[in-house]
């Protein structure tokens, strides 16, 4: 069943919608914008920990792949996979979100909504480049970090 879920983008655009989510909340409510960016950087970091315990070591090839056709005049498509490198750091970067949620939770005054969902906007952006097996997708998710 695992192996039928798209993962890799359930963990890219999760974060993605999430900050977005943030975004609509806003600024009059930075309490509520706290909670959803927390809540969102956790179910992040969750959605995450499959690719981990799922993951086979044992092999070099390309895991939870996912193929679309995107543009198909210039051969682009929205191909994604991990391998040992691209894991481990996927993992890393749902964590570290989860950690500079926490510690923004106090220091972060001013704009507290856009704050935080500049920083899940960057996780699932940060993870899409980690992801990418294309290399036009690689370059139109580097150059939005």
């Amino acid at each position: 069943m695992l192996s039928e879920l798209p993962l890799l983008s359930l963990v890219i655009w999760f974060p993605i919608l999430g900050g977005v989510a943030v975004l609509f909340v806003g600024d009059e409510n930075p309490g509520r914008a706290k909670a959803l960016a927390l809540t969102v950087a956790i179910l992040s970091l969750l959605i995450s920990i499959p690719l981990y315990s799922s993951f086979d070591p044992a092999t070099a090839a390309m895991q939870f792949q996912e193929f679309i056709p995107w543009i198909p005049a210039l051969n682009a498509n929205y191909h994604l996979g991990v391998d040992g490198f691209s894991m481990p750091l996927i993992l890393l970067t749902a964590f570290m979100t989860l950690l500079v949620v926490i510690a923004g939770w106090e220091v972060v005054q001013y704009r507290i909504a856009q704050y935080m969902a500049a920083f899940l906007i960057m996780e699932g952006l940060m993870i899409g480049v980690f992801a990418a097996l294309d290399a036009i997708l690689f370059y139109v998710s580097s150059n939005r970090c």
